[in-house]
């Protein structure tokens, strides 16, 4: 059985959602091209997510792996392809770590790993279907980057050449309309912070990613034919 690993941030920054892992229940166990989709949320946790993708990948030995993360504000879907060597937080993780240095993930890996989906041609399917997509080349210092750079060298050190790939995601409307109905107790003290912020239903995501998944799976049949 061909297996398509799925997984998903928990939520973070005090947030009590995150998109990223609400649409995993949506799509695990879900037969997509030939393919069937599992799914695992992953801990905000800088400790311990590289052991947690590695036992991941060890147990499940995917044809592909996507990860999924939100992007706090970005108005489009975002197809990484790069992940650096690199923490640097500017929010601390859900046990309280914050690296600020610039340290290395790995301090024995390679600067930089790759994304190894055609995430151009994703993203432009996507665009076709009038769902706003882009290719990005910078996935950030925090979690996101540290989740793709762990699930590259996981799969590689696995012995698995199938599509590797990060997704970021936008807030939902629900995130944006809490933001503006609960702002700070003291009211915006600074008049220019931005509160009403881009979104998109979570029903669209969960259609862009089935558009996604359903991609990768022919990527997959034309890599073995």
């Amino acid at each position: 059985m061909s297996v398509g690993l799925v997984t998903g941030s928990a939520p973070f920054a005090g947030l009590p959602d995150n998109p990223a892992a609400e649409l995993l229940g949506r799509i695990d166990g879900a037969e997509i091209g030939g393919v069937t989709i599992r799914t695992a949320e992953l801990p905000v946790s800088r400790a311990r997510l590289p052991g947690v993708i590695a036992a991941l990948v060890a147990e499940h030995r995917p044809e592909f792996y996507v990860s999924l993360g939100l992007a706090t504000g970005e108005a489009v879907l975002r197809f990484e392809t790069t992940a650096i060597n690199r923490v640097d937080f500017g929010v601390a993780d859900n046990e309280g770590a914050r690296p600020t240095d610039g340290g290395p993930i790995e301090p024995e890996g390679p600067p930089a790993r790759f994304a190894t989906w055609d995430a151009a041609a994703l993203a432009g399917e996507l665009l076709e279907h009038d769902l706003p997509a882009i290719v990005s080349h910078h996935a950030g210092t925090h979690l996101c980057n540290l989740v793709l750079y762990c699930a590259a060298g996981a799969m590689a050190r696995a012995g698995l050449e199938g599509p590797v790939g990060f997704l970021h995601l936008p807030y939902t409307p629900k995130q944006v309309a809490r933001f503006l109905k609960n702002g700070p107790p003291a009211g915006d003290t600074a008049p220019m912070t931005p509160r009403a912020l881009p979104s998109m239903p979570l029903a669209t995501q969960e259609a862009a990613l089935r558009l996604m998944l359903a991609g990768l799976a022919r990527q997959l049949r034309a890599a073995d034919a």
